[in-house]
């Protein structure tokens, strides 16, 4: 399956972003079970640390990563990955999955007139909070969903040795 992106027409192969190059931070597996994604939150929260968007990027980190837990092979006794960049002015969270050949991501409008059950709101929340995001990875072996945010600051340049 070809690399989907959203908000622009093409993902990058490799971490980066129209800005320019991207450092990884920071890198962690976590078990794939619910109440990793707490975790997996706080990991992110202290990795990007002053970061404007950073309140953004622990929202975004905790709809995908339990998107990897409840929709994923990586919930049955799996694990997930989270994968932290930061360029001179953005900063990219990578949810690495074990896959699944069973549900492709899709994105649900939120209608705010009515009622809803709980769920089906991560990738919509994704969609509204994200400057791009995009998934790559065939499904069945793996999938990466990411997302990036703005940060800018010659202190985010700094951290990431830009």
């Amino acid at each position: 399956m070809p690399d989907e992106t959203h908000r622009t027409r093409v993902a990058p192969a490799a971490p980066g972003s129209r800005d320019g190059a991207m450092a990884l931070l920071t890198r962690r597996r976590f078990a794939g079970i619910p109440e990793q994604v707490q975790h997996a939150r706080s990991f992110v929260a202290l990795a990007v640390g002053e970061c404007a968007a950073a309140d953004d990027a622990v929202l975004l980190t905790s709809e995908l990563a339990s998107n990897a837990v409840l929709h994923t092979d990586s919930g049955n006794g799996g694990f997930f990955e989270v994968s932290v960049y930061l360029g001179a002015s953005v900063l990219r969270v990578e949810i690495s999955d074990e896959g699944t050949s069973l549900e492709t991501p899709v994105v649900h409008l939120i209608d705010l007139d009515t009622e809803q059950l709980p769920g089906g709101r991560g990738l919509a929340i994704v969609e509204l909070c994200a400057t791009r995001w995009g998934q790559s990875g065939d499904g069945s072996s793996g999938r990466v969903v990411w997302f990036e945010l703005p940060c800018d600051g010659p202190a985010a340049a700094r951290r990431a040795g830009i």
